[in-house]
């Protein structure tokens, strides 16, 4: 089984693919340019460096969805273990929904937990509803 590729390599192959009518990969200034152009949060220079060398690793989730929007791959590309950018499964989308409720206040977190909880609780009372009650409803 081949290793998972870490945030750091995957984000130093997106920048290695960019190439603009065959020049070099984009310096760290021009993809600093881009996100902020795109509206994105602002990142310096040397924190991309930073994050596309592994001396800085677990990004907030705005980030990562910035570089994915740059780059124009999925945010699911930065966690999935295949090389492979795709959109992802339930254990992706949880991660992603993970890494959202870290930026959230507590009182956000307990609203999505709470949230959550009301959700599973009706889909458990659909899963237990036998199919000829749900038909007569």
């Amino acid at each position: 089984m081949a290793r998972q590729r870490t945030f750091a390599e995957k984000l130093t192959a997106l920048i290695d693919s960019a190439r603009v009518d065959g020049r070099a990969p984009h310096s760290y200034r021009e993809l600093s340019a881009a996100i902020e152009r795109a509206g994105g949060p602002a990142m310096s220079p040397a924190y991309l460096q930073q994050l596309a060398t592994g001396k800085r690793i677990n990004p907030k989730i705005h980030y990562v969805e910035a570089l994915a929007k740059l780059f124009g791959v999925p945010v699911t590309y930065f966690f999935e273990e295949d090389e492979t950018p795709t959109t992802g499964g339930p254990a992706n989308e949880a991660k992603l929904m993970a890494m959202r409720a870290q930026e959230l206040s507590p009182r956000g977190r307990r609203q999505v937990m709470d949230l959550l909880d009301l959700v599973e609780r009706y889909e458990r009372a659909e899963r237990d509803t036998p199919d000829d009650e749900r038909t007569e409803r």
